[in-house]
């Protein structure tokens, strides 16, 4: 594990040796029959399908419809078997094993396996027995056998992704998974009819329950392709603006890589960094409204032009407003002007009344033009640039913002 932090790969191990005994445990639990046999091969087949079609989540990771399948044979064997099945899909699907070193194949299977252990000692405790072929057990202990599975299951993983980015496991698991809970629960039920027609009707009855399953995978598949169609449509706005003059080319990916990682130094929530991300990306979208001639004029503006000029942050946030998904962000771009000693524009806001979005857009944008090139003068170097940000902190720039944004400059040095 070479390629992770020393958290990361302690975290992992962790993960691993607890899932490893949990299934050793489970394994020497069961009992080999025709039955568990023709069943393991049918329920693998069927989890290697669902696990070989995984769902990228936007912050890292992905997503399956595995859980289902898994659960369902839970309830018909318990948690040796289901384990073992588990472990097939993320180990032999193809769309997910392809791509990955060896720890996190067993890292996966490791977090599936504690998943299947804490949801069987739960719906034990509460009361659950095994579906046969003349008893559907108890429904009730269903539910918060599977509610302990999707916790496990979700939040085991996105402490890995949170350890490795440096940010808040519950922050991370809210910005990327908190949207299936309601689809898992959802699920739930699909899982138990799955269990209760594989026992007592016919297990090629069970397919007709991946009707419903299908639908569910392509809705999960819409909303991710939507979010990054979402991104590349902000990322060709820009350049459209862009393209207007050729001195800012690719300023504005500049400003989001560099407001990014500079919120996350600052500890700001994903949700906050993602927004962010959005206004660097179309902070100047305004400028969409101001003539060519001003801003392509070699010299000095007048203070008419200048007065024009000023205007793009409103115009930027009548259009982004105008977009639900873009309020948010329009505050950031509308506010990125503001000076630390409220003689910025438009509202003359001061120190923290600022959005700290805002702040961290003041820093970036400043520095990014600093160090580029321009039709009235030559570009600043790195270290001139610096000079003029801790210069200016307290008054045009936030202190903090301007601390932070250098040790990211730094740390991108080394």
């Amino acid at each position: 594990m070479p390629d992770l932090p020393k958290k990361v790969q302690i975290y992992v191990g962790i993960v691993i040796v607890a899932g490893g005994g949990f299934l050793y445990y489970w394994t020497l639990n069961i009992t080999p029959s025709g039955d568990v046999l023709k069943g393991l091969l049918f329920w693998a087949i069927l989890v290697i399908v669902v696990e070989s079609l995984p769902i990228p989540l936007q912050h890292g990771g992905f997503m399956t419809l595995g859980f289902p399948v898994v659960y369902a044979t839970l309830l018909i064997y318990g948690p040796g078997i289901s384990s073992w099945i588990a472990i097939s899909g993320t180990v032999i699907g193809v769309g997910r094993t392809q791509r990955q070193p060896w720890y996190r194949v067993l890292f996966n299977a490791a977090q599936l396996t504690l998943s299947v252990s804490v949801a069987w000692v739960i719906f034990r405790q509460t009361g659950g027995t095994l579906v046969t072929t003349d008893s559907i057990s108890y429904v009730l202990p269903v539910i918060p056998s599977a509610a302990a599975y999707f916790i496990v299951n979700t939040f085991s993983v996105q402490i890995a992704l949170a350890l490795q980015q440096k940010v808040s496991p519950l922050d991370m698991w809210l910005a990327n998974v908190k949207w299936t809970a309601p689809n898992y629960l959802a699920q739930t039920p699909i899982a138990f009819l799955m269990a209760v027609i594989y026992r007592q009707i016919a297990w090629w009855a069970v397919l007709f329950l991946f009707f419903p399953l299908y639908i569910a995978y392509y809705v999960y598949k819409l909303y991710t392709d939507m979010r990054r169609e979402h991104l590349n449509t902000l990322e060709a706005l820009a350049a459209a603006v862009e393209a207007r003059d050729p001195y800012t080319e690719k300023h504005s990916k500049r400003m989001a890589e560099y407001a990014v990682a500079t919120a996350r130094t600052l500890g700001l929530s994903i949700d906050k960094v993602e927004t962010l991300r959005y206004a660097a990306i179309l902070h100047d979208i305004g400028k969409i409204g101001i003539n060519d001639r001003i801003l392509g004029k070699p010299e000095s503006l007048t203070e008419k032009e200048w007065l024009e000029v000023k205007e793009h942050s409103r115009i930027g946030t009548d259009i982004l407003s105008q977009i639900g998904s873009f309020r948010k962000a329009s505050k950031l771009v509308y506010y990125h002007h503001e000076r630390y000693n409220g003689e910025g524009y438009p509202e003359k806001l001061r120190g923290e009344d600022i959005p700290v979005g805002a702040r961290i857009l003041a820093v970036v944008d400043a520095y990014d033009a600093m160090t580029s090139k321009r039709p009235y003068r030559p570009a600043y170097s790195h270290q001139r640039a610096v000079a003029e940000l801790k210069k200016k902190m307290g008054i045009q720039f936030d202190e903090k913002v301007v601390e932070a944004f250098l040790e990211v400059l730094n740390q991108n040095a080394t």
